[in-house]
């Protein structure tokens, strides 16, 4: 019988919260970061998918390097590691200390697709686009000896043909949430971000039954498992939505997601969402300023959609669902009034939660194009800086240090005792309204004589 061959999954560590000391202090104090921190740890779902496309032929381990040190003298035959663009320099690292004993080491993921020219240096072979399109011919390749330097996809995946990820090679006892993906793509290509403009040009979806078999295998494998849908927008298809919202309920699982405000006008979805276990939802404003939002994205949607935001978070959170609200502050048309303006925003509307972020120019972006042209990247802050708390680039009207204590004073706000306080009281009042709506809707329906489904 052939000897099995290993295969190293490896998803590198980064800072979490920047490299900042005075953000690492905060995080180090503030208990209710700390879990904001803990909730939203997850693995690295691409290696799980292409531990899922690799054939029982080979032994496959998984590695995360934020729960345990990575083992150099471990036998393995293949290395494939991945990485946003804070990890690239460990990934380097890493690969280094492989190839040093001879080992074959390739990479795929956010940077080696914003870079894969860079990333080559340190591999000896990248991957450029999905795994599903691309990790077959490279491991077909590497068994005949003959690996290529740059593997590219030449096809959209189909996801309904997609492999479930192998949660089985996840620890069991280190993630309190479990990513799980239903769909790639976003439709808002914002100047800044560079996960949606490198992997698809077209939003693609897994079918509804994958969905709920892959809900089901986490739940099997975890108790009671928080799970994070990782679709960079959730709602886009509401038929779609509605089957899947409708499908989960009887499963019994929490869950949150990330979208774009424009699901708070459809009562049926939200209702759907309450009902489902949705806790929270991620939503992107970016900005509360007029003239930031102005060409964030292509088609300014969010410019159109700002004067919609209080209603949109009242609506959301009335029917018991937190929103998170994601801001991107340091873009030119924001100055030092910027930090105070979405601290109140914040505060004014009892968001559920914050993720307050310098805008960063990575690779690839439209951002980074014209910063690059300008001068303002700041050449001392290798890959490991961009956390997107660490302000990597001049800001136009302040300095990266007002930018880095600004988004901080923001968290400082938010997890101060006065608004937490003020915001435990304010969704007791949500909650104790819902409950009061569902007695009376129950009440109604036992008076008619029908049922609640």
């Amino acid at each position: 019988m052939a000897r099995k061959r290993t295969l190293l999954l490896i998803s590198p560590t980064a800072s979490f919260f920047g490299r900042n000391e005075k953000h690492q202090k905060f995080k180090r104090e503030c208990r209710e970061f700390q879990f904001f921190d803990y909730t939203w740890t997850g693995f690295a779902t691409g290696l799980l998918i292409v531990g899922a496309l690799t054939p029982p032929s080979y032994d496959v381990r998984y590695i995360d390097e934020n729960i345990e040190p990575v083992d150099f003298d471990a036998d393995a035959d293949l290395v494939a590691l991945t990485g946003m663009t804070a990890q690239a320099d460990r990934m380097y690292e890493i690969a280094a200390e492989f190839r040093a004993r001879g080992i074959p080491v390739v990479a795929g993921g956010l940077h080696a697709n914003l870079l894969p020219h860079e990333v080559m240096r340190h591999v000896d072979a990248v991957c450029v686009g999905e795994a599903e399109a691309v990790w077959p011919e490279l491991l077909h390749d590497f068994e005949q000896n003959r690996l290529k330097p740059m593997y590219r996809q030449t096809r959209r995946t189909d996801m309904q043909t997609a492999p479930r990820p192998r949660y089985e090679l996840a620890h069991q006892r280190y993630y309190p949430s479990i990513w799980v993906e239903t769909s790639r793509g976003c439709p808002h290509s914002c100047r800044f971000c560079a996960a949606t403009i490198r992997y698809r040009d077209k939003l693609g979806y897994k079918s509804i039954d994958q969905v709920i078999a892959e809900v089901e295998a986490v739940r099997d494998r975890w108790d009671s498992p928080y799970v994070l849908f990782s679709d960079d927008n959730f709602v886009v298809d509401r038929h779609r939505t509605r089957e899947l919202l409708t499908r989960l309920k009887p499963l019994g699982v929490k869950w949150s997601g990330q979208s774009d405000v424009s699901f708070y006008k459809d009562p049926e979805i939200l209702d759907l969402m309450h009902e489902s276990g949705c806790m929270t939802m991620l939503i992107g404003f970016e900005s509360v300023s007029q003239a930031t939002l102005d060409g964030i994205d292509e088609r300014n949607w969010k410019y159109r959609a700002l004067d919609k935001y209080v209603e949109a978070t009242k609506t959301i959170q009335d029917h018991g669902i937190g929103v998170y609200g994601a801001f991107s502050l340091g873009l030119d048309t924001d100055t030092k009034d910027s930090f105070e303006q979405t601290s109140r925003f914040i505060k004014d509307n009892y968001l559920a939660g914050v993720q307050v972020s310098c805008v960063t120019p990575f690779p690839g972006t439209p951002l980074r194009d014209d910063m690059e042209a300008e001068g303002r990247i700041l050449p001392d802050k290798s890959w490991s800086y961009y956390t997107v708390f660490d302000a990597c680039f001049q800001p136009r009207n302040m300095t990266p240090e007002e930018l880095e204590d600004g988004t901080l004073g923001i968290y400082r706000d938010f997890y101060s005792r006065e608004f937490s306080l003020a915001k435990t009281r304010h969704f007791k009042s949500i909650y104790r309204n819902l409950v009061r709506k569902k007695s009376e809707r129950e009440s109604a329906l036992a008076t008619s004589g029908r049922r609640m489904v």
